[in-house]
């Protein structure tokens, strides 16, 4: 499975290469968890932000190719940013490489950590002698981010 890993506070967060657009330099820092730039129909989301970590700084975007999301989720991404089809960024700490991990290396993660809450978006994770890497479901992340984006 090919994956674009990104260094977040010791561990690697892990996003499919099948779900990403395109690695975008961001030059802005987010001030909310959420911002729209409905003249470029996009949606920022700020990974440290989710984190609580405001601080890290976070020079790339992650432009998630057009996803599956459920009719409510779709709408409810709608209404937020007020675009009718809008690109989501995810914005994060550097985007270090493109890794192929086989999937038998990736674990499942224990059944509590997948419960509705803060890491639901964690999908399994893989250990090396030098990293672990944690793989994300943009799907489920997006929801995520709506979620705590209406208490922002």
């Amino acid at each position: 499975m090919k994956i674009f890993l990104c260094a977040f506070e010791g561990i690697f967060l892990g996003f499919p290469s099948a779900c990403v657009a395109e690695i975008l330099q961001v030059s802005r820092d987010l001030q909310a968890m959420i911002e729209t730039n409905p003249n470029r129909g996009e949606v920022f989301f700020s990974l440290p932000r989710l984190f609580n970590r405001a601080d890290l700084p976070a020079p790339h975007g992650i432009r998630l190719k057009p996803l599956v999301y459920s009719e409510t989720l779709l709408s409810a991404l709608q209404e937020y940013a007020g675009i009718e089809v809008p690109r989501i960024v995810l914005v994060t700490t550097a985007v270090e490489t493109e890794v192929d991990i086989p999937h038998e290396a990736i674990r499942e993660l224990p059944r509590f950590i997948g419960l509705p809450g803060k890491l639901s978006f964690l999908k399994g994770v893989s250990f090396t002698d030098t990293w672990m890497t944690a793989f994300i479901d943009p799907v489920v992340l997006v929801s995520r981010f709506l979620e705590l984006g209406a208490y922002d």
